[in-house]
């Protein structure tokens, strides 16, 4: 049996917008590209269904653009406890990470210009045994991105010395 959840703290309702934009970002982008595909395809000698693939590709994008951003803020959280970090994420498949206190070797906070345009950040939690990033919390507020680096960073001085 496993343990339950701690109480997650959620992201700011920033993330929300930030989720949003990501989507539709990406919604342009495979927009464009299936576009180029079926541009491809007709002059390739192909009638009449080309045209057809990005009609279809765009509405499924627009679904999911519309309904995935909320259901991926709703699912995003992180609970500090005494002894470690726990993240907990995704929307078709639940991920939980517990990062132990004990392992975490830096902590980055990041913000690329969307989130330095919406006040947020990222934060990026290293451990010993990854090659990157072991925990991500992206849409953070800024302060609190900051304020949670300073504590996982006291702590990991706190457990060396």
């Amino acid at each position: 049996m496993t343990a339950p959840l701690p109480t997650l703290e959620r992201l700011p309702r920033g993330a929300l917008t930030l989720f949003r934009i990501r989507a539709l970002l990406r919604m342009g982008i495979y927009g464009a590209l299936t576009f180029a595909v079926a541009l491809g395809l007709r002059f390739a000698g192909n009638e009449h269904w080309p045209f057809l693939l990005p009609c279809a590709v765009v509405l499924g994008l627009s679904v999911l653009t519309a309904w995935y951003p909320q259901r991926a803020h709703e699912r995003w959280g992180w609970a500090l406890r005494e002894h470690d970090l726990v993240i907990s994420h995704g929307v078709l498949l639940r991920e939980v990470v517990s990062i132990p206190a004990g392992r975490i070797q830096h902590v980055d906070v990041h913000q690329g210009p969307i989130e330095r345009s919406l006040g947020l950040a990222r934060l990026q939690i290293y451990t010993a045994a990854g090659s990157g990033a072991d925990g991500e919390i992206p849409g953070l507020a800024r302060e609190t991105a900051d304020a949670l680096r300073e504590r996982l960073v006291r702590r990991e001085a706190d457990d060396v010395v």
